[in-house]
């Protein structure tokens, strides 16, 4: 079989978002269904094998413990990112990465030069709350988030404890975008949970614009 592809499927966009409204009227937007089956299940066998994955090392209290996921970094050849801990230089972009990157930008009307990529090999791989608010990332950060692969909850919660019940729980599925505004960042955190029943692999791309 011949694999899909390696243009823009643009044609296959759904250019219409649902939004979700967090407390405070802070609004996520999201998209199912972004690229097709074919090309989404193609981009998930692939990008599985073909990027750099690593599992680096985060301090915790004073203590060294592994990443619970793996992960890469690529961009445009030259940006400097820092995350866990670790600064990364990337050395530019996948083919594989390249007509996700412009689907998303069509799709989203922003511009990107730079993903950072989880790979949850199971319901044990997790990310904790954290906000994506990195001082490279500028003064007003907008972050795409692409899922491939096994349906994980991403849940949210006020920065402001004294509102921490209002919290939400958003399934992704496998092709599904969600575009998150400075404003999530700014008054919010999120979380990838452990599910212990759930077996399948998973992938997220996290498009961002690196501030030179």
């Amino acid at each position: 079989m011949r694999p899909p592809s390696t243009e823009s499927p643009l044609h296959l966009l759904h250019n219409r978002a649902s939004e979700i409204t967090l407390a405070g009227g802070t609004t996520l937007h999201c998209w199912s269904g972004v690229m097709g089956q074919s090309h989404a299940d193609h981009a998930l066998n692939t990008l599985s094998q073909a990027l750099d994955w690593r599992q680096p090392n985060i301090t915790v209290y004073g203590r060294q413990h592994l990443v619970p996921r793996l992960t890469a970094w690529h961009g445009d050849a030259g940006l400097h990112y820092r995350y866990s801990g670790h600064t990364h230089i990337a050395k530019g972009w996948l083919a594989a990465l390249l007509p996700i990157k412009t689907a998303i930008e069509k799709l989203t009307d922003k511009t990107f030069n730079s993903v950072l990529a989880n790979l949850y090999r199971d319901g044990d791989d997790c990310m904790g709350y954290h906000s994506d608010n990195e001082p490279e990332l500028g003064s007003t950060p907008w972050v795409a988030s692409y899922s491939l692969g096994a349906m994980r909850e991403l849940t949210f919660r006020p920065k402001n404890p004294a509102r921490r019940r209002q919290c939400l729980s958003l399934p992704l599925h496998h092709d599904d975008l969600l575009l998150m505004s400075p404003q999530v960042q700014a008054g919010f955190e999120h979380a990838l949970p452990r599910r212990r029943n759930c077996s399948g692999l998973r992938i997220n791309l996290t498009f961002r614009f690196i501030v030179d």
